[in-house]
């Protein structure tokens, strides 16, 4: 055999049968959360977390999700890298932070590091807001990097069951909206659905199921929450009920007064009127008037009168 030929055979060897023992976990690097990288890895897996920068560094340093700091010290500071290696246990899950200084002062640099410690199949995102009406994709991996599927399937919170693959495209999307994205593969060990025009059945919990070389299927589920005209806010709700049972109450009163207004109130009965009885002693006839009498005395009698 050739010194060529043996040269290529051991390249293979290599590539194919040592991948998961060199760095068989996976990592995504989300742009929509400033560049936050995620790493799913398994327990009992060996993981480097690592941080890079384009200058050389003076000093790095990583914050375990515990509050516990590790500094590193290797050669590897003047390339700009530095890393953290561990054999994963569940106490490792969560936000790792990395922090790395220059030679010449100033503000250090920061990244962010998810480490999500899964089984071998995983919801790329577990939770996931969407608009009705719009697109959404969601997925599920492997941990393990050139692990292909044997199939993928999702459970929607309503209405059938599915499997779906990479033949099925915006053009032949099952049941006319669900089919597969361009950027994923299930020989990568990618188990994902593009749902187009959101509706409101959607809204729950989906799971995914895929096949592994070992015979069985692995799954992991995805809650899907939809927001538009079909949802509101708790806040929204009791908002609008309370503004309902005012009005109610306002149309309420207004009728209980325009009813007593038209008079349908019963109004209080009138006493009974009383004649005043005449007093005793006078006359009850109205034309009785007593006239004074008057009586002209002649001058004679006057004198005689006042002679005697």
């Amino acid at each position: 055999m050739s010194k060529p030929i043996c040269i290529v055979l051991l390249s293979f060897f290599i590539l194919f049968n040592f991948p998961a023992s060199i760095q068989g976990y996976r990592h995504f690097i989300d742009l929509e959360t400033d560049g936050v990288e995620t790493i799913f890895a398994t327990e009992n897996e060996n993981v480097n977390i690592e941080c890079k920068t384009d200058v050389p560094m003076a000093y790095c340093g990583f914050v375990h999700p515990s509050g516990k700091r590790y500094s590193f010290s290797g050669t590897t500071l003047s390339a700009g890298h530095c890393f953290k290696n561990i054999t994963v246990t569940p106490e490792d899950d969560g936000e790792w932070r990395c922090h790395s200084g220059g030679h010449e002062t100033g503000v250090e640099i920061i990244k962010t590091i998810e480490l999500r410690v899964v089984n071998e199949v995983t919801a790329l995102w577990k939770n996931v807001t969407v608009l009705h009406a719009k697109s959404v994709s969601l997925v599920c991996l492997t941990t393990k990097r050139l692990t292909p599927l044997s199939y993928c399937r999702f459970e929607p919170p309503k209405g059938r069951p599915f499997n779906i693959a990479e033949d099925v495209t915006p053009d032949n999307a099952i049941l006319g909206r669900f089919y597969f994205p361009t950027n994923m593969s299930l020989d990568r060990g990618d188990c994902a659905v593009t749902i187009n025009n959101v509706k409101y059945d959607d809204y729950g919990t989906w799971t995914c199921g895929a096949g592994l070389d070992d015979g069985n299927e692995h799954t992991d589920t995805i809650n899907v929450k939809v927001k538009g005209i079909y949802t509101m806010s708790f806040a929204a709700a009791a908002g609008i009920t309370i503004v309902c049972i005012v009005i109610i109450a306002l149309i309420g009163f207004l009728a209980w007064k325009r009813r007593e207004f038209l008079g349908s109130t019963p109004r209080p009965t009138p006493e009974p009127a009383h004649e005043l009885e005449p007093l005793q002693g006078h006359s009850a006839r109205r034309g009785d008037v007593d006239v004074p009498e008057v009586r002209v005395v002649p001058p004679s009698e006057a004198s005689s009168s006042q002679s005697t």
